[in-house]
């Protein structure tokens, strides 16, 4: 069973990113990327997960959480990473198909996850919630920026 580790890493990398703010033009405030509250969302659906999912008396909130998960993955597949602009257009085609093909991959690991855990087999979605936290790490060292990455570090 073989599993790219990098999608669900890509995600979550973007998740735990300090946020893209973008200065609306009346005024100069500051407002959160869509794809930002996406990966927040994601973000804060897994480490609830990764606290709970090995207790099947907690399957049923695990679920609800497992839902919201694959909700924010659905929605933050549609916004692009900040770096993915910074690259040449050549770079970008490859880089785009590269993050679609690794949202779905990480869409497909979720609803494993929930299946697991309506079969009522913690044990495998403990594992798969561990390579879930594998393609995080592999998605931010791909998709996050640099900057971003030393913001991470320090906090």
């Amino acid at each position: 069973m073989k599993r790219s580790f990098s999608l669900i890493a890509l995600l979550f990398a973007l998740i735990a990113a300090p946020a893209i703010r973008a200065e609306e033009k009346s005024g100069g405030a500051k407002e959160d990327s869509d794809l930002h509250d996406s990966m927040e969302a994601m973000n804060g659906s897994f480490r609830k997960l990764r606290r709970q999912v090995a207790d099947p008396a907690q399957n049923e909130a695990s679920l609800a959480l497992v839902e919201k998960l694959s909700k924010a993955t659905k929605e933050a597949a549609n916004d692009l990473p900040e770096v993915i602009s910074k690259l040449s257009a050549g770079a970008q085609a490859a880089a785009k198909a590269s993050y679609a093909d690794k949202m779905k991959e990480l869409s497909a690991t979720i609803e494993e996850l929930g299946a697991a855990l309506k079969a009522g087999k913690n044990d495998e979605a403990v594992k798969i919630v561990e390579e879930l936290r594998l393609q995080q790490e592999a998605g931010h060292r791909e998709f996050r920026l640099k900057k971003q990455k030393k913001e991470a570090v320090s906090k």
